[in-house]
């Protein structure tokens, strides 16, 4: 939501973000922009150039906007003004991501900046799987990485940019970034799964791995969007790859149980698919 008009300014957050009461409507809102916290003073009112207003947010829910004021108390500015300019610029590059983010985000970045000026380094295992799921999400999170740089004068890690882009995917996908990451650990048991079954290892750097990635993480989406999916060829899967074929139904009992999801069995037989690629690849 953009704004313009007159705003007292409540607290300066950064250079581009503050805390500010639109006059007109007399409501509390973060207002992001190039310069918009430049020598402005708190208590003072402003009448801000349109052009300048990047974002603003308002939270409609009391108790996200509660529990972000107290972060605003406990936590360094620099730190919500940073998380903000991401939260903005993911919003540019995915659209709406729910209002947990505020939070969630802003957290996750504090401890993340605590951990570094300790030197301790938390090490991301999804991060190959992170990184093929959600591409659009990681690339934001690269730009985030930059801008915290810039501000911050901190570099982070591969593994931080991992957990960025997931803060992100939740976000998008109005989920918890618990049930985001239970999704992500899901699909690398699958793959170890397969592994087991066809006696193999499947390298990250292979072609097939990503596909497979790719098409786990459709399987979940279209389930979660309560889509139906066709198979054409349903008939000869399984007659004629009934190996691969038990291998996915293997697969889509373990992802039922973990996910508490239903696949018909032109989903299995997709799997099936991917799964019989992958056997015959390693085989020739």
């Amino acid at each position: 939501m953009i704004m313009s008009g007159e705003f007292e300014i409540l607290k300066i957050i950064n250079n581009n973000v503050v805390l500010a009461r639109e006059i007109n409507y007399n409501r509390e809102m973060i207002v992001i922009g190039k310069g918009v916290g430049f020598k402005k003073k708190i208590g003072k009112v402003y009448k801000l150039d349109p052009g300048v207003i990047e974002k603003s947010y308002i939270s409609k829910d009391d108790e996200i906007k509660s529990n972000f004021f107290k972060l605003m108390d406990q936590l360094d500015s620099d730190v919500i003004g940073v998380t903000e300019e991401i939260i903005a610029l993911g919003e540019k590059r995915l659209g709406r991501l729910n209002a947990h983010i505020h939070i969630a985000l802003t957290d996750h970045i504090s401890f993340a900046i605590d951990r570094l000026k300790e030197g301790l380094i938390i090490e991301n295992p999804f991060l190959f799987e992170i990184k093929t799921m959600y591409p659009e999400e990681y690339e934001v999170a690269q730009e985030a990485a930059d801008l915290i740089k810039e501000r911050l004068n901190m570099e982070i890690s591969p593994s931080e940019k991992g957990f960025i882009a997931m803060h992100l995917n939740s976000a998008r996908q109005d989920k918890m970034i618990m049930e985001t990451l239970k999704d992500t650990r899901v699909v690398k048991d699958v793959i170890e799964l397969i592994n087991q079954e066809l006696s193999i290892k499947i390298q990250e750097d292979e072609m097939s791995y990503s596909r497979l990635l790719t098409h786990l993480k459709y399987v979940i989406s279209i389930i979660n969007d309560d889509k139906n999916l066709e198979n054409p060829l349903l008939s000869n899967i399984k007659k004629e790859f009934k190996k691969s074929f038990k291998i996915a139904e293997k697969v889509t009992q373990y992802l039922e149980k973990e996910l508490n999801i239903k696949l018909s069995e032109h989903e299995i037989g997709y799997l099936a698919l991917h799964i019989e690629r992958i056997d015959r690849l390693k085989t020739e």
